[in-house]
């Protein structure tokens, strides 16, 4: 009987070490969960103000070229027509050269 008893204790030991060690992963498993749910909240916040920042520099880059461009462009415009301006108007030349054009007998 002294044997079955000390057969007991080593087994109720035993599964009290297993529930132990069971405790020790269940709570080392929530603890890397949550250290893992952190970290990637905090990647996730890091990675979101990176590329918002990208964003809002290229934005910025596309506005400034657009700008850019525009006043380029209208710069352009206005040295044609002032070239266009400056040159000579010959009325009657032009008249001429519609009539024959458009009015001359085949």
């Amino acid at each position: 009987m002294a044997e079955q008893n000390d057969e007991l204790k080593m087994i109720n030991h035993l599964l009290e070490v297993e529930k132990d060690a069971n405790s020790l992963i269940s709570e080392a498993m929530e603890t890397s969960e949550k250290k893992i749910s952190e970290a990637r909240a905090k990647y996730n916040a890091e990675y979101k103000e990176k590329t918002e920042k990208i964003i809002e520099e290229l934005k910025n880059n596309y506005e400034a070229s657009i700008k850019k461009i525009s006043e380029e462009h209208n710069l352009i415009i206005d040295e044609f027509k002032a070239y266009l301006e400056a040159k000579p108007q010959n009325y009657e030349d032009f008249v001429k050269f519609l009539d024959k054009k458009f009015f001359k007998k085949a």
